[in-house]
């Protein structure tokens, strides 16, 4: 099982797009454990951001029998996480208030630019340096 990647000195930006990349990797192979546990996360909403990927990416394409998030359809079969992924468009901010930088990247599905953005965060707390996902969502 994937744990959460922490640095003790602060990472290279590309060490850090390498995080999201792997998170984004475990999704496409269907292993949300992996991708939940390799990144922190500022919401206690990660059931509720995948059945949001599913419905606004798979649903667009494809019938289901129920739609919603209490049936699970979405969560059954994880096939359709094989079509998602990322452009290699790392957009970097500093955030020069708080302790962290943040970047979005584009989400993509079937291959193509799906109108999605994904953020994260690089923290630092008081021992190390870690990837924290934000929303997932419209961009």
């Amino acid at each position: 099982m994937t744990t959460l990647k922490t640095w003790k000195e602060k990472p290279t930006e590309l060490e850090v797009q390498n995080v999201v990349e792997d998170f984004f990797a475990y999704l496409k192979k269907g292993e949300l454990e992996n991708a939940k546990n390799i990144v922190d996360h500022s919401y206690d909403d990660w059931d509720e951001s995948i059945h949001v990927i599913w419905r606004d990416h798979y649903l667009i394409h494809e019938s289901a029998k129920d739609e919603s998030f209490e049936g699970k359809e979405w969560l059954h079969n994880l096939e359709w996480l094989n079509n998602l992924g990322i452009l290699d468009d790392f957009v970097w901010a500093e955030e020069n208030d708080r302790n962290f930088r943040y970047f979005d990247v584009s989400v993509t599905y079937l291959g193509e630019p799906s109108g999605f953005a994904a953020q994260f965060y690089l923290v630092k707390d008081d021992n190390h340096y870690f990837v924290k996902r934000d929303l997932i969502d419209m961009a």
